[in-house]
């Protein structure tokens, strides 16, 4: 394997999901998922660092309101147009992050496909089928996540809170 690929491999698995946090994050402060609302905006990777990020930024934002470095943000607004597909590392935990955030008809079954080899991508679907069924407050939106929240977005029949 080549070894500039295995030196940058770690600074990889960091920076695509700060990346994604830093995009969405400049998108909510300017409010357009809010002002755009036929716009349907799916964040990768569970949500990449959004869960943590969102709440530092909710702290913080009266602070520089005041200081004149933002402007108000709705969150609610902007937060109930966002969705989160599942590739990339969904687990229980993280998952339950990501529901402090969103609702669980906003989460879409995300493969990772073609970056995976098909033996990874079938034993993901399985642990994930299979950890979504054990969980009692999940089990219920398996089939929205699995398949059902992705159809009605893209058949623009999505939910918006």
């Amino acid at each position: 394997m080549n070894d500039s690929i295995i030196a940058t491999a770690p600074l990889a698995v960091y920076e695509y999901p700060a990346e994604t946090t830093r995009t969405v994050l400049n998108m909510i402060a300017r409010n357009v998922p809010a002002r755009y609302p036929n716009l349907r905006i799916v964040v990768p990777h569970c949500g990449s660092f959004l869960p943590l990020a969102i709440p530092r930024m909710k702290a913080i934002l009266p602070v520089m309101q005041a200081k004149g470095y933002m402007q108000p943000v709705d969150w609610e607004s902007n937060l109930s147009r966002l969705y989160y597909d599942l590739a990339g590392g969904a687990t229980p935990e993280v998952v339950k992050s990501l529901l402090t955030i969103t609702t669980p008809d906003h989460l879409l079954y995300g493969s990772d496909y073609p970056y995976q080899p098909a033996g990874v991508l079938t034993e993901n679907l399985k642990r994930l089928r299979g950890w979504l069924s054990e969980d009692k407050a999940l089990a219920p939106y398996i089939e929205g996540i699995m398949a059902e929240n992705a159809a009605a977005l893209f058949d623009g029949n999505a939910r918006v809170h």
